[in-house]
């Protein structure tokens, strides 16, 4: 039994190093709106606000025994004019643990927005372009991982010896390195109108940065990011928004599509909504929230669908998000406690 779970654990640990140039992802990729395209910062579409808090986290890989990949994100911006121009001004920052090795990712990244097409366009048309540039610092604890010449017979049969010594060596356990995001949006705003589209297009890490911490040269390669759905009012108290998003990194790429579906329960305006997504040859994602007043609570899990799936019996990623719509004059507190 203890070989066959260092055999699975070897193979998963490989599997990861080999997409050592991927990005992490979420399944709350509407919430993490500037993650996603650096030209959604301070754009709410039909929805009115000053500005808005983001929070999101998610934990994965838990089934495996292991300690959890845990990414956590939380962001702000808000919509503003600068000499009768429409910008959008905010930033995030995102930290992701792989767990094994305490291998951590801390981004930080301020964004802004413009809208090109401007005050004429914006009871129909949204258009805007956004820029993003920041920073990420990696670590790393060489120490904390396990290699084949501490693999000992005389540990329990057959086991791994951390008290005898690894026989690597680093040059550093820690990066800082400086980076950049460029995108595209479109969306469809006419109030009067059922169906309202929308699309969006992102080119991340333009900078490609050295990610290496060995001395050696490993170039960031650049993530591309199209992503598109439709807004669609079915009657008073229904909306469906039915939704895709496609991303490539070098030889790696994740497809995902799916619904939000949308159920209006009184005049206060208060929403129930729930939503199916498939990840490609990775997860299916079901999630259930609501929105009252300036808040709107996510929760969601990932059923491993991927041949990883015979080691953790389909268990997969849970999520939770939070949004916060701030109003200029409204207390935070205020809106708390209607919540």
């Amino acid at each position: 039994m203890t070989k066959k779970i260092i055999t699975y654990l070897t193979g998963f640990i490989f599997a990861a190093l080999s997409f050592k140039g991927q990005d992490f992802h979420v399944s709350h990729y509407d919430v993490a709106t500037m993650y996603l395209n650096p030209a959604l910062t301070g754009v709410y579409g039909l929805e009115k606000g000053d500005y808005r808090v983001y929070v999101d986290q998610r934990s994965q890989w838990r089934a495996l025994g292991i300690k959890p990949y845990l990414t956590s994100y939380i962001a702000y911006d808000m919509p503003c004019k600068i000499k009768n121009k429409s910008v959008g001004l905010g930033g995030y920052i995102i930290n992701n643990n792989s767990g094994i090795g305490n291998y951590n990712t801390l981004t930080f990244m301020p964004s802004a927005s413009y809208n090109v097409l401007g005050d004429k366009a914006k009871y129909k048309h949204v258009l805007t372009v956004g820029l993003q540039m920041g920073l990420f610092y990696r670590s790393t604890n060489p120490n904390k991982l396990n290699y084949d010449v501490q693999y000992s017979l005389n540990n329990n049969g057959g086991a791994f010896d951390q008290n005898i010594a690894n026989n690597e060596a680093y040059n550093r356990v820690n990066i800082t390195r400086f980076d950049a995001n460029f995108g595209l949006f479109y969306r469809y705003v006419e109030l009067n109108k059922k169906a309202r589209p929308y699309a969006g297009f992102t080119m991340a890490h333009l900078t490609r940065p050295n990610e290496s911490m060995t001395g050696a040269q490993s170039q960031l390669p650049i993530k591309w990011v199209g992503n598109a759905g439709c807004d669609i009012k079915l009657d008073e108290k229904l909306d469906i928004t039915p939704r895709i998003l496609f991303m490539s990194q070098a030889k790696a790429y994740e497809f995902t599509s799916g619904f939000l579906f949308y159920y209006k329960m009184n005049e206060n305006n208060t929403k129930v909504f729930a939503g199916f997504d498939y990840r490609l040859k990775d997860a299916c994602i079901i999630s259930l929230g609501l929105k009252h007043d300036n808040y709107a609570v996510r929760l969601s899990y990932d059923i491993n669908t991927s041949y990883l799936n015979k080691y953790t019996r389909s268990r997969g990623a849970f999520e939770v998000s939070l949004v916060y719509t701030g109003e200029k004059g409204k207390s935070f507190f205020k809106s708390v406690s209607s919540f």
